[in-house]
């Protein structure tokens, strides 16, 4: 624009500063962005954070820096972000168990909604029962059966506590009236290896986690955990046909410091988006047995709040605890 040159002293020092700059989301980002991860490498919020951190370095043209941080069930990642600037430079990825900590943990050193903000829904999955080929199971009926033979004998791992898998296997147990020993990992990858390894005896993880070891023959799936068959694997039964009311899909969430600027939040929403819809992301996403998220950052921000109602009854009547 073209500013006037006699002006009050006050009005002309805003009127050059307007002239010379822009504001700081017009020019976001400016410097790197930073995506933090409460599991290890390797487990499926890891691949989804990965995979969309790749995409938006080549919309920005700044790298994205994926950073794992893991322990106390999310919680030390979740603080690291909550602390951060609210720039939109720090992100987190949560997964459902953002929703159930509230409930696992009385004590959790950041208000899960009002410290944070939804940014986008990054993919929905749902998650497969999968055992080590050891075990003499070939059904959920078969595998409660042993459960109930010998109560606490087996153990279910999970990408750790409050993490989906952590979950799914504890709402197993609880549906199916039986006791099983729960075994947490800092990420989905170490718990595939000791699964594989025999030391623990199943997991009820998102698909991606477990796909490979399955076509491999190192692990048997044995169903889905929706309520109804999934196009990704339309040979497996949903667990919910052995226990009535099973019903479990894991769902993959960015979100930024609860301050950070509205217009910086909706520029990522955005970016996001649209990376989501590029023909290649729905192809990995596919070969991953995952849907890309959808909606607005307010119908995302809804969601969780629905969502950390919902796990308030699961928490209670699974009888979760943190190991």
């Amino acid at each position: 624009m073209k500013c006037p040159v006699r002006l009050l002293p006050l009005v002309a020092i805003a009127s050059a500063l307007g002239c010379l700059s822009v504001s700081a989301q017009d020019v976001y980002p400016s410097k790197p962005v930073k995506i933090v991860i409460p599991f290890a490498p390797g487990g499926a919020a890891d691949t989804f954070g990965r995979l969309i951190g790749n995409k938006l370095n080549g919309v920005w043209s700044q790298p994205v820096i994926v950073e794992n941080k893991t322990g106390a069930g999310g919680q030390v990642a979740t603080q690291n972000v909550v602390n951060a600037p609210a720039d939109g430079y720090t992100l987190l990825i949560v997964t459902v168990g953002h929703a159930v900590n509230p409930w696992l943990y009385p004590n959790l050193p950041y208000d899960t909604e009002k410290d944070l903000k939804p940014v986008a829904m990054l993919a929905q999955a749902p998650s497969v029962l999968a055992i080590n080929p050891a075990v003499p199971a070939k059904s959920v009926a078969e595998l409660i059966a042993l459960a109930k033979a010998k109560p606490n004998a087996l153990n279910y791992g999970s990408a750790g506590n409050a993490s989906t898998s952590h979950i799914a296997g504890a709402m197993l147990a609880s549906l199916g009236g039986v006791q099983m020993t729960h075994v947490p990992y800092r990420g989905s990858a170490p718990a595939m290896t000791d699964l594989i390894g025999g030391q623990i005896q199943f997991i009820i993880d998102p698909i991606v986690s477990s796909a490979q070891h399955v076509k491999a023959g190192k692990l048997r799936a044995l169903a889905i955990s929706t309520a109804s068959r999934s196009p990704l694997a339309p040979e497996l039964p949903p667990i919910g046909d052995m226990l009535q009311g099973y019903d479990f899909s894991s769902w993959f969430m960015l979100l930024a410091p609860a301050k950070t600027p509205d217009a910086i939040v909706q520029k990522i929403h955005d970016d996001v988006e649209r990376a989501l819809a590029s023909s290649d992301v729905k192809e990995r996403y596919t070969a991953m047995g995952a849907e890309t998220g959808k909606g607005t950052s307010a119908e995302v921000a809804r969601f969780l709040s629905s969502e950390i109602k919902r796990y308030a009854r699961v928490v209670k009547e699974a009888g979760m605890k943190a190991e």
